[in-house]
């Protein structure tokens, strides 16, 4: 991390300028170098090295920083039934949830939409619309431990599947889905795409 970390700011470096900067022994070094060299994250031109074009997509990473999850959350159903789904991990353990997932480089909300539904529960769905974008924070011991960017949306399937009823599951909902449910279904909004080169 330490040595990826020096290539915010610079496209080359030399052996030398890595070695003065972080203050490590030659021969660790060399490992490391090595070691991401082989894994392609890394390219050797001469006696400098870089990013290699595939690695260029770690540069927002690296940091010490924790930073803010993007996730897209899936509405099959209305403001009062939907599928819904027990979560087995934390946060928000065994409690019933929308279906959801991160949103993976380059990808559109309708194509992670579509993904999410397949490959956890094995359902073709059809993207129809963003209903809300909103930040989540989760707060323990009056401390953040966890934040989301939520793409609310709604996608459509024929496949055989169960709705909950809202109002009566409430309690066993997690709480910003039952908001998300019940104050957002019926909204709709834009957002662009924009490509850079």
């Amino acid at each position: 991390m330490e040595i990826l970390s020096l290539f915010k700011y610079a496209e080359k470096l030399k052996f030398s300028d890595i070695r003065d900067s972080l203050g490590v022994r030659s021969n660790k070094l060399a490992y490391h170098l090595r070691n991401l060299t082989k894994r392609g994250i890394l390219i050797k031109q001469g006696n400098s090295y870089s990013l290699s074009e595939n690695s260029e997509y770690l540069i927002p990473y690296l940091t010490e920083k924790k930073s803010i999850l993007p996730v897209v959350l899936i509405l099959i159903g209305d403001s009062k039934k939907a599928f819904l789904y027990l979560r087995k991990k934390r946060p928000y353990y065994s409690k019933l949830s929308l279906p959801g997932g991160r949103i993976l480089l380059g990808e559109s909300l309708a194509n992670a939409t579509s993904r999410i539904m397949k490959e956890n529960f094995n359902l073709e769905t059809k993207f129809k619309k963003l209903n809300s974008i909103s930040f989540e924070h989760i707060v323990k011991l009056n401390k953040v431990v966890h934040s989301f960017i939520l793409f609310f949306v709604t996608a459509e399937t024929k496949g055989n599947i169960i709705k909950t009823d809202i109002l009566k599951n409430k309690k066993k909902i997690i709480s910003s889905d039952y908001k998300l449910i019940t104050k957002d279904a019926n909204k709709e909004t834009k957002i662009d795409t924009i490509i850079s080169n």
